[in-house]
């Protein structure tokens, strides 16, 4: 056998799928402590996590339900209630992988599919760890970890980067910055030439890496920035002994193609549900 070979199964998921739930919910300890206005809360249900960390925030929705097996109406009930409850509604991304009872309970209750995501991972080794750099290469573009004092310099430029598909709010800025502090997450700046370009988050769960939150200002694309930031986050979760990478993109798109330059293959899909 090939162990090289990353095979899709659902233990792959379930591991995959646990690094995800798990990010959104460690997000939401910082916001509780320094925005508490907020109400963000975590809960276990449907085998997986609701998180709640603002009405209409990316944060809140369900992740990693129905791995664990049937789903029944009144685990459904509750975890819709938990965030009516909180005055907003349930948006949840589904493993293609998860039970069907929890696809066929939510599409009774008025939810459709709303959007298909691709999960790409890869495997780590102490090779990839060997081989990183922080400082600029001969085109002057280089990736650093961020220091705590500039979590809110790198949300700025974070969420400028995301402006064609979120608006850069003060509060799309405040929670990107407690992604930064949330436990097992790091962030990374990329620059050229001593100039912000960039930068993109990394969150560490049992030995899974997963690369999110990746952005390059405009006035910088095209220039490898998104490369950079992929191999420097590879880099050092191998070095701290991940074996597991992924990342998440819309299918087909740039960003999948350029995963898959850097060893990443699709795993499997998810897709988004939510009442229109």
């Amino acid at each position: 056998m090939n162990d090289s070979v990353l095979f899709s199964d659902l233990a792959l998921a379930h591991r995959l799928e646990a690094a995800e739930a798990r990010a959104g919910a460690a997000s939401a300890d910082p916001l509780s402590r320094l925005h508490p206005e907020l109400g963000a809360a975590v809960e276990d249900v449907a085998g997986g996590l609701a998180v709640f960390a603002g009405v209409g925030s990316p944060l809140s929705e369900g992740r990693g339900c129905g791995l664990a097996g049937p789903v029944t109406p009144e685990e459904v009930a509750r975890l819709e209630e938990f965030f009516v409850s909180r005055g907003d509604a349930l948006r949840i991304e589904i493993c293609a992988m998860a039970d069907p009872s929890l696809t066929m309970t939510l599409s009774k209750r008025g939810f459709v599919i709303t959007e298909f995501v691709s999960v790409l991972a890869r495997r780590l080794t102490a090779e990839v760890g060997s081989s990183g750099r922080t400082s600029a290469d001969k085109s002057g573009t280089g990736v650093r970890p961020i220091a705590t004092t500039e979590k809110a310099a790198w949300a700025a430029v974070v969420a400028a980067g995301f402006a064609e598909h979120f608006a850069a709010t003060r509060e799309l800025q405040q929670l990107l910055e407690c992604a930064a502090l949330a436990s097992g997450a790091l962030a990374f700046l990329a620059y050229q030439d001593g100039v912000p370009a960039g930068g993109g988050a990394l969150f560490i769960h049992e030995g899974v890496a997963l690369l999110g939150g990746a952005a390059t200002l405009p006035a910088f694309r095209k220039r490898g920035i998104q490369t950079a930031l992929v191999k420097a986050r590879l880099n050092h979760a191998a070095r701290l002994g991940c074996d597991l990478a992924s990342s998440s993109t819309q299918p087909g798109s740039a960003s999948q193609r350029n995963l898959e330059r850097q060893g990443f293959r699709v795993v499997y899909n998810r897709f988004k549900m939510a009442r229109v």
